[in-house]
């Protein structure tokens, strides 16, 4: 009977032991406020650079994506509609981003247009059905075209397609 007793109990002092050693925190020492620096800085792409956005690997998120070599320079809307219709390539391809939008062929390519800046905002005329397209895929275009019109502004976007044209949108990044 003795040895049924002293098992429950070398059971319960082992457990009791453990807690102790864990709650001491194995001898750790405290220690004061370590100053580390400067707070991190990341570059956004904005002012002077133009940017593509496309999606992340899950397809879930708009993801900024520059085109370097042009800072300082506008870039023909249509040549950026273009651009972003062909897909990330380079750095943006390599990291895993993708688009939501069709791949368009060179004829189709003729098809793109971009009105004038307004007061109403900028038209995207695409050559393919816009009606269906996914909200990410929208934005896409919204953001790339809204956000390269007018520097420092964001402007609504039409997008005009072979089935319908949907309402003006502002590029909204949190999608």
């Amino acid at each position: 009977m003795t040895r049924r007793r002293t098992r429950p109990r070398a059971a319960a002092a082992a457990v009791l032991v453990g807690c102790a050693l864990l709650l001491t925190g194995c001898g750790i020492k405290r220690t004061g406020v370590i100053d580390s620096g400067h707070a991190a800085t990341v570059k956004v792409p904005g002012g002077n650079s133009t940017v593509l956005y496309f999606l992340s690997k899950e397809g879930d998120r708009l993801v900024p994506s520059p085109i370097t070599g042009f800072e300082g320079h506008h870039i023909n809307p249509v040549v950026l509609v273009s651009l972003l219709l062909n897909g990330p390539r380079g750095r943006a391809g390599e990291v895993g981003l993708t688009t939501g939008l069709p791949r368009i062929t060179d004829r189709m390519d003729e098809e793109l247009a971009v009105s004038p800046y307004s007061h109403e905002g900028v038209t995207v005329r695409l050559p393919f059905a816009v009606g269906n397209l996914p909200a990410p895929a929208r934005m896409q275009l919204v953001c790339t075209v809204g956000l390269s019109a007018v520097p420092d502004t964001v402007s609504p976007v039409t997008l005009q397609g072979t089935d319908t044209t949907l309402a003006p949108a502002d590029c909204d990044l949190k999608r």
